[in-house]
């Protein structure tokens, strides 16, 4: 996560609030051309703003020691604290970080209200404190309060709250909180439609992030929905390279084909077909097959060599958008069982990535990966399942994979689940097929490979109690 959310810092940095339209302004301070509280805090901008935190962190101490006796304290000190928070947090000192940040919020309480636009700051920041010590009921109850501030200060669909609002998604996406997170990227799409149109690109980020978020959950028609919208406004122009087109052609392949690897049950074509010789209804059944049904394949891999395609066509194009393209190529044949055509992909993007070891390129190849697993029916979890509702029971194992990408040589190295439970999990690891690890341009075996199965099991529900009071 970053360090410190650009919403907290642009506000928190600046001397004296500003944008409190919903209450009158203090009367301007009298600044003397030897202020020593504007002078400390002249000093502890210029070293924060050049990340030299250490050196930054006395002179905001002083700026809060002398806003204490200034005559403007009620509106010098909240925002003094604001910034000694944000220093200590930048150091990883989260409960100072924590304790500033509450005193900002106990003086504007006091002085402003609890309806003070003021108090987004730090609410915040300690939302920002909690979530680094993931503490996240703490960190949502901070984020939310401050996102029903903004709403009443500055309207329902404001656009500085986007900040807030991933934050906050973030925070219940590690509470499990799947329902509140897609409720949260969905508010998110609203406010960026109210000021930019349905098909401006500047909505392209919160739709590129539901729809990773759907993605993650494995709700692949509904991240495939989104990314299909963004690269229609991505591409609706035409001419010249868009990164942010590439990657909704990708995500859209990596649903078609994740889809097909890992829920086939939901793919288009699974009811019933009429039989072309015989007339009889039948089941189109993808669960035991290694083919794509036509139209994943046709939709999904078209998707992937037209990003490629643009990419090839831009001179010089980023080397990491090209070697993500690059493997997903590898990925779609690897996981219909067509690792002749996968193996010269990956060998391609593992060049580019080794090339440019020095700028940090991610190399995706230098591990195996797995690209194809499928979980048995009954261990997965449903987007409304509320955390609280269901047992996690998990099994950690150890296999090999060789140069092809096959798994072998499963062994359990720990678990806690129901022997039917571990069997069928074991069964479904064994099926699975991985991108083998490369090694001086060539697929090499991997010993020692590790996966967790997770098996995700309603828990009963209690009976009501029939004793009265």
């Amino acid at each position: 996560m970053a360090k410190v959310p650009a919403l907290l810092m642009l506000v928190a940095a600046l001397p004296v609030p500003a944008g409190a339209a919903d209450e009158p302004p203090p009367a301007p301070a009298r600044i003397l051309a030897m202020d020593q509280r504007m002078e400390a805090y002249d000093q502890f901008r210029t070293m924060y703003e050049t990340a030299r935190f250490e050196e930054a962190l006395p002179f905001a101490q002083r700026v809060v020691e002398l806003s204490d006796t200034d005559r403007d304290r009620e509106a010098e000190l909240p925002v003094a604290y604001n910034n000694l928070g944000a220093t200590q947090f930048q150091l990883n000192d989260y409960q100072a970080a924590a304790l500033s940040y509450g005193k900002s919020l106990e003086l504007l309480e006091s002085t402003q209200g609890i309806s003070s636009r003021r108090m987004i700051v730090p609410l915040t920041g300690l939302g920002t404190v909690y979530a680094a010590l993931d503490q996240h009921a703490l960190a949502v109850a901070q984020f939310d309060r401050a996102l029903a501030i903004s709403r009443r200060a500055d309207g329902l669909f404001n656009l500085a709250q986007l900040p807030m609002i991933q934050q906050v998604a973030d925070s219940r996406l590690a509470l499990n909180d799947l329902g509140g997170v897609e409720n949260d990227y969905r508010y998110a799409i609203k406010i960026t439609q109210q000021h930019y149109g349905y098909d401006d690109e500047r909505t392209l980020p919160a739709l590129l992030r539901i729809a990773s978020f759907y993605e993650s959950v494995r709700e692949f028609n509904g991240a495939r929905m989104y990314y299909l919208r963004a690269r229609d406004i991505s591409m609706k122009e035409g001419g010249g390279f868009k990164p942010l087109a590439i990657k909704s052609l990708l995500g859209i392949a990596r649903t078609h084909r994740m889809q097909y690897t890992m829920d086939p049950n939901t793919l288009e074509g699974q009811g019933p077909a009429r039989d072309d010789v015989t007339g009889e209804m039948v089941a189109r059944i993808y669960h035991e097959s290694r083919v794509p049904p036509p139209t994943a394949d046709r939709a999904g891999l078209k998707s992937v060599q037209t990003a490629l395609e643009l990419l090839r066509a831009t001179p010089d194009p980023p080397r990491q958008l090209l070697s993500e393209t690059l493997t997903e190529m590898g990925d779609w044949y690897q996981s219909t069982s067509r690792p002749a055509e996968a193996l010269s992909y990956y060998a391609e993007a593992a060049s580019f990535a080794s090339a440019d070891i020095a700028s940090g390129l991610a190399n995706p190849l230098l591990a195996p990966r797995m690209i194809f697993y499928r979980p048995p029916s009954a261990a997965s979890r449903g987007l409304n399942t509320l955390t609280g509702q269901y047992l996690v029971r998990k099994t950690d194992f150890s296999f090999a994979v060789s140069e092809k990408g096959e798994v072998h040589d499963v062994t359990v190295v720990s678990s806690d689940m129901l022997d039917g439970q571990l069997a069928q999990s074991r069964r479904a690891l064994e099926r699975a097929i991985y991108s083998p690890r490369f090694e001086n341009g060539a697929p090499v075996a991997t010993e020692g490979v590790r996966f967790t199965a997770d098996w995700y099991e309603q828990k009963p529900v209690e009976a009501p109690s029939t004793t009265g009071n």
